[in-house]
């Protein structure tokens, strides 16, 4: 082989990985469209533009693709199809976790963008609670209960993953404990409801008001009274008493003859991913690339919801507001925070072996094509190690940033209303008209709500 020969052939194979990598990088686009449609709630719009980019996804990204449709029909209320895509997703992300050892190798050596994105591990949770939600909506309770269930099991096989002092902070959801105090309350398992609001209330308070600025809403406390109340735990009626003085409570009989009503604001654009990087230069001039993601917050005006509701035969009004429950962005954050030194580590691992590996490359052209060639080599592996070594950017983009909770129990009845959406200084946003809707005696109705804005 000559040497102009020899030149074509060795750039062709370092060049190779490049093209490789730039030809199935994620297209992300159109979400800048399906972010307008969700603003406008078209949602008819944002999933057929994710429809249309399903080529987009490719194979490595076919779990996004069914998350993205998941979540749009669930802000459409579209039960039945949202789970038909969450549970699509969440088997591809399941599967993924027996992954085969020749793209963990390939993704050390090239990028972690060439391995199927499995979700980060806030993600797999978010699948189940989402999934709990549109059982709700469906009015199927003991299905919503299966993939509530779900989360405490799949979180703890998820930090099992991981060494003992390296577990996420991330271990314990406390709004789907607060929704299995729901679901337990409205089958009559009151029992078990109060187990479920128990626990909440504990990882409200030691786990989510340290971490993500949570606390436990007052009416979560109010169920979690009115549950020990029905049970006549009277030690524990005390100790919540003597915790939560400001909260009083309804008797149980008298709770049974009302109705719950529960409004659910999903709220904000959840924090975007973004690369970071630093360069190294080599004592010969090699420039060493290290790449990792981070999330970015994203600014949203509205903080919280305040809804008035008017009984239409009484004409009684009814004022309240919602609570922060959950913080999907500090989430999110704080469970990659968590872990970015392993993904650092793992970073410097593979520009150390891509430097090494473009030095035994060059000095092996140096032997056969002389200085020149062994520079081009070397340059050209520079050039290939720089523009591979790409942070994996992928997530679930379409999840709202938090979700805040409005609870209010009234007299069976007809209802109608307005919820106002208001920014941190109280200043109204935007509000919405709350349709006409009936609620019976003992029944737990919830009313979905989203704003990106």
């Amino acid at each position: 082989m000559n040497t102009d020969s020899m030149r074509f052939s060795l750039l062709f194979l370092f060049l190779l990985p490049v093209l490789f990598l730039l030809s199935c990088a994620p297209t992300t686009t159109h979400y800048a469209k399906v972010n307008q449609g969700l603003l406008q709630q078209d949602y008819d719009y944002a999933l057929k533009l994710i429809e249309e980019n399903k080529e987009n996804y490719a194979e490595r990204n076919a779990a996004l693709y069914y998350l993205e449709k998941g979540i749009i029909s669930h802000y459409a209320s579209n039960y039945q199809e949202s789970n038909d895509s969450l549970a699509r997703a969440e088997s591809i992300m399941d599967e993924l976790y027996t992954k085969s050892i020749s793209k963990q190798v390939f993704s050390f050596l090239i990028s972690d963008n060439t391995i199927p994105y499995r979700g980060e591990d806030f993600e797999n949770v978010m699948v189940n609670l989402f999934m709990a939600l549109n059982y709700i909506g469906l009015g199927l309770e003991e299905d919503a209960l299966v993939e509530a269930r779900k989360v405490d099991n799949k979180l703890n096989i998820i930090n099992s993953r991981y060494e003992e002092d390296k577990k996420n902070i991330y271990k314990e959801d406390a709004f789907i404990r607060f929704l299995m105090g729901v679901l337990y309350e409205t089958g009559g398992e009151l029992n078990d409801s109060f187990i479920s609001y128990r626990k909440a209330e504990e990882i409200y308070t030691n786990d989510y008001s340290q971490n993500y600025g949570v606390s436990p809403s007052s009416f979560l406390i109010e169920n979690l009274l009115s549950a020990a109340q029905a049970m006549d735990f009277q030690e524990e009626i005390s100790e919540f008493q003597e915790k939560y003085t400001h909260v009083t409570y309804m008797n149980p009989a008298k709770k049974k003859e009302m109705a719950e009503i529960y409004f659910i604001h999903y709220n904000g654009l959840g924090p975007v991913k973004v690369e970071k990087s630093w360069q190294v230069t080599m004592p010969d001039m090699y420039i060493a690339k290290i790449a990792y993601p981070i999330f970015k917050r994203q600014n949203y005006q509205i903080t919280q919801s305040e809804i008035t509701l008017q009984n239409v035969a009484s004409d009684s009004s009814y004022q309240f507001e919602t609570a922060l429950m959950e913080d999907i962005g500090s989430i999110a954050m704080m469970n990659l925070e968590n872990k970015i030194n392993r993904i650092k580590t793992k970073a410097i691992a593979r520009a150390t072996t891509k430097y090494l590996a473009t030095k035994a490359s060059s000095k092996e052209a140096e032997k056969k094509g002389g200085a020149m060639l062994g520079f081009v080599v070397q340059v050209a592996g520079n050039i290939v190690s720089v523009a591979t070594e790409q942070a994996d950017i992928r997530h679930w983009r379409l999840l709202p940033a938090e979700i805040g909770v409005g609870r209010v129990i009234v007299p069976p009845g007809d209802y109608e209303g307005k919820i106002e959406f208001v920014n941190a200084g109280g200043g109204v946003v935007s509000s919405k008209r709350v349709e006409r809707f009936t609620v019976q005696a003992g029944e737990k109705r919830f009313l979905i709500y989203l704003t990106r804005i």
